[in-house]
């Protein structure tokens, strides 16, 4: 089953093919669901293929916007470039812009979750279309995909981890009217993360409750990992490219684990490797987690009533990513938040569990003895066994 991770720019690209990810999706910068990403450059598109393929992992575009008229114009020299680029597939929800793909490359198309594709009979529409691969809305369970797979004859792909949108398959207009930007052109600002007070009569003096009502709970589908296997699932994805590079380390490191162990042992003894797995995923920030409608259909309970900033302190932060490693002696890590000597640091390695640093001793690249880091400067720290480049650190705050 293949894993596939969110690359929100090249350097969080680079982190999830590292940390076990089969394949990854980005965008450039116009025709996808994530304005406000930092999205690729052609060249940075083009040197981003080129390190997925060199580690075995395949690179999906996204295409997912719906497009109007003016859009149109430049998609296909856009679709020319992809092909160029040989990246593994597309990801399309309007079909204006899969007969693009189709006329002008023959890059397999994958079918957006914001086509809605929900059942057998609408799978089976796409697959006459000249669809290779649907990924289903978050609506249906993993019982009802394995059936879709069966008997359509598609590929399937699930979301198992990440933010969750309210809006039936992600098709939502809230942001245009609170902000005057389309959330199927890449406009979301996520509107329905707020509070809103309910009053449904001008003269009604009861007072209403705040509340973020249409605020999900994240997708967290850990425990059912070996339910994803057994179903045959073609691929898990995890939600995300507008998240830091600790958020893809640590989600495609546990995932990834956690499939090895599936691979190699008899699924009845996970409950072990599970306990072991699902504390990590506390630590990054997040909202409550639910399971959604994996095995059940969503109900009340997987409304997240907090704030829009009440995601749960996760207690850690990144600290950097290891820059370079010298012998045994220490390594250069380029910090992102600040940290003092005393404070406790964990390198995450590529394929293991996390590595402690103590942080007695900081030095800079002349060797003379720190007692704090600022971002954006380069640091020696003593080398522990397991450390490599591009490893990310993480710093423990609470």
């Amino acid at each position: 089953m293949e894993l596939l991770a969110p690359a929100g720019n090249l350097q969080k690209l680079k982190s999830a093919v590292l940390y076990g990810a089969d394949a990854v999706y980005l965008a450039g910068p116009r025709f996808g669901l994530r304005g406000a990403s930092d999205n690729f450059s052609d060249h940075e598109l083009q040197q981003s293929v080129e390190f997925a393929h060199s580690r075995n992992c395949k690179v999906y575009v996204t295409l997912n916007a719906f497009l109007h008229e003016s859009d149109m114009v430049s998609l296909p020299e856009y679709v020319a470039f992809l092909a160029e680029c040989k990246v593994d597939a597309v990801i399309v929800a309007d079909l204006g812009v899969m007969s693009v793909v189709q006329e002008r490359s023959e890059i397999p198309i994958h079918l957006s979750t914001q086509a809605s594709c929900l059942n057998l009979e609408s799978a089976k529409a796409w697959k006459d279309l000249g669809v290779k691969r649907i990924i289903l809305g978050r609506e249906v369970s993993i019982d009802q995909a394995a059936r879709i797979r069966k008997e359509s004859g598609l590929e399937v792909e699930m979301f198992i981890h990440g933010a969750m949108c309210m809006a039936f398959s992600g098709n939502c207009t809230i942001s245009n009217y609170t902000a005057g930007r389309d959330s199927n052109r890449g406009g979301c600002i996520q509107s329905c993360r707020f509070s809103y007070q309910i009053q449904p009569d001008a003269q009604d003096s009861v007072p209403q409750q705040i509340s973020s009502f249409m605020s999900s709970k994240d997708l967290n589908g850990l425990r059912l990992l070996p339910n994803f296997v057994e179903a045959g699932i073609d691929s898990i994805k995890i939600e995300g490219r507008m998240k830091s590079a600790l958020y893809a380390a640590t989600t495609v490191s546990v995932y990834s684990r956690g499939l090895r162990f599936l691979e190699s042992e008899k699924p009845g003894v996970w409950e072990h490797t599970f306990n072991e797995l699902a504390p990590e995923l506390e630590k990054i920030p997040h909202r409550d987690y639910t399971e959604a409608s994996l095995e059940n259909a969503a109900e009340e309970q997987s409304i997240f009533y907090g704030n829009r900033d009440g995601r749960s302190q996760s207690g850690y932060e990144m600290a950097g990513r290891v820059l370079e490693v010298s012998g045994d002696k220490h390594f250069i890590l380029e910090v992102q938040n600040p940290f003092q000597s005393g404070h406790e640091l964990e390198v995450l390695e590529f394929s293991g569990s996390p590595v402690g640093v103590p942080v007695n001793k900081i030095k800079n690249l002349s060797g003379e003895e720190l007692q704090q880091a600022l971002p954006n400067r380069l640091v020696l720290l003593p080398f522990q066994q397991g450390i490599e480049a591009m490893n990310v650190v993480r710093r423990k705050t609470a």
